[in-house]
């Protein structure tokens, strides 16, 4: 059976000289056929070669907009970054002399408690 499928297939295959008829209209239809024109102008003016030097500088200029972008906004995170680290130091050192100067204050209040009470036994 696969020998018949075989050979069906072969003689449904095999290569086959085209008509006079197809030879004449194919080429009656290929000398009625006009010139091809050159290409026409693309949307911005651009045509063959020159148009994808063209779009490739565009590109190149596109991405080193975006890298500079990219950069400008990673310094203005680490600008912010750094002020807040600042602001931080500030608020700490502030926290620090307050606490010294809070400390300082009650051990004044404590001092001046203790020579009152020694002053007034009775109170």
């Amino acid at each position: 059976m696969s020998q018949d499928l075989e050979s069906q297939l072969r003689a449904a295959l095999r290569p086959v000289a085209p008509s006079k008829a197809l030879e004449t209209q194919l080429i009656a239809r290929v000398t009625a056929e006009p010139p091809h024109a050159p290409p026409k102008a693309g949307r911005f003016g651009w045509t063959g070669s020159h148009s994808k030097t063209r779009w490739l500088s565009v590109a190149a200029a596109a991405c080193l907009l975006i890298a500079v972008g990219m950069q400008n906004h990673l310094q203005e995170e680490r600008r912010e970054r750094d002020h807040g680290l600042e602001a931080r130091r500030q608020v700490v050192e502030a926290l620090r002399v307050t606490s010294q100067k809070l400390d300082l204050a009650y051990e004044i209040v404590k001092s001046q408690s203790g020579s009152l009470a020694d002053e007034n036994p009775g109170a």
